[in-house]
């Protein structure tokens, strides 16, 4: 079995996590990026250059790699890419390539957040409140228990970029007129948790769940977290995820305010904080390489992780001789 991890980037240990799983079974891991000097490339037991996601020959280069490095499977790992993947998902089954991720339809709704939220809604689950006119939002400041600061933000915003905090009606008004597609949403943030979900390929159930309180972000991603184990979160997430008919791994944010729990968002894929999960046992790499295989995995009865362990990143250094690139 050979698995593709695209936009590898410097996720070096992402690909020792998914060598360690997949050794035994005598299959590689091929690490795709456009960069050619990307470290995690050489982490890998192969590698390929790839079209950047925005480039027009990016699926085509996809194509390439799947067959000249005989790919079982695509693991993606950026958000520009699942959806692109996810629509081509029929030329991939045609050459025999697994997509780990969930359907078109999930994914569509996952890379719009007023989609999301009204996806979470109509479920009866507590999404973050998001509106994209100014009338409605002030229709929900008035009925609801909500007030300022406001953010305001593209619908389809990564990574914290394009976001307006607002405190009161003109600069809110300002800000909707900056932004193309706008959603607008309350600060419903006492504290912010990251939840990692595991999701089985074959026959729908959940398999694993981490829980982790976020403390320190860098370009959106969780530089900082400690492990926590909150009964009432842990109900919220496994009651939806069950519900809402995802599969494979699920990054899912989550604010507390007031005492309530809110989804905030649902990424599809992998998240950068994983690492946290996967150092605590939950080796959602080995739930892949099970399913690949044929084989389901066992259903999620409790946590098995303790509370309380920090995850903090750093740097590290890569030093290789790198041939002239090549496609």
């Amino acid at each position: 079995m050979n698995i593709l991890i695209c936009s590898t980037g410097s996720r070096v240990k992402m690909i020792q996590y998914i060598k360690e799983t997949i050794q035994s079974t005598g299959g590689k891991v091929v690490a795709g990026d456009s960069d050619p000097y990307s470290p995690a490339l050489f982490a890998a037991d192969d590698h390929v250059l790839l079209k950047p996601v925005d480039d027009e020959n990016y699926m085509s280069s996809i194509i390439q790699a799947c067959k000249q490095k005989e790919i079982d499977a695509i693991i993606p790992l950026i958000e520009e890419e699942v959806p692109k993947l996810v629509k081509n998902q029929s030329v991939l089954d045609n050459i025999g390539v697994k997509l780990v991720t969930s359907d078109q339809d999930l994914v569509d709704v996952c890379t719009d957040k007023l989609k999301t939220y009204q996806y979470i809604d109509q479920l009866g689950y507590p999404g973050v409140p998001t509106f994209s006119t100014v009338e409605e939002t002030l229709k929900l400041l008035n009925e609801r228990d909500f007030n300022y600061p406001l953010i305001v933000k593209p619908a389809d915003g990564k990574a914290s970029e394009g976001i307006w905090y607002v405190e009161n009606e003109t600069q809110l008004r300002e800000a909707v007129e900056k932004i193309d597609h706008p959603i607008i949403q309350p600060y419903l943030k006492d504290r912010e948790f990251g939840v990692d979900v595991y999701i089985d390929l074959m026959n729908g159930q959940l398999v694993d769940v981490f829980m982790k309180e976020k403390f320190e972000m860098v370009n959106g991603a969780t530089d900082k977290s400690i492990s926590v184990n909150n009964e009432e979160l842990l109900s919220l997430i496994t009651s939806f995820v069950e519900a809402a008919g995802f599969t494979g791994p699920l990054d899912i944010d989550c604010f507390e305010w007031n005492g309530k729990y809110f989804i905030s968002e649902i990424n599809p894929r992998f998240g950068a904080g994983y690492l946290h999960a996967h150092e605590m046992g939950c080796n959602f790499m080995q739930y892949i390489v099970n399913n690949l295989n044929g084989k389901e995995n066992q259903p999620f009865e409790r946590i098995q992780y303790p509370e309380g362990i920090w995850m903090m990143k750093y740097s590290e250094v890569m030093l290789r001789k790198v041939d002239s690139p090549s496609e």
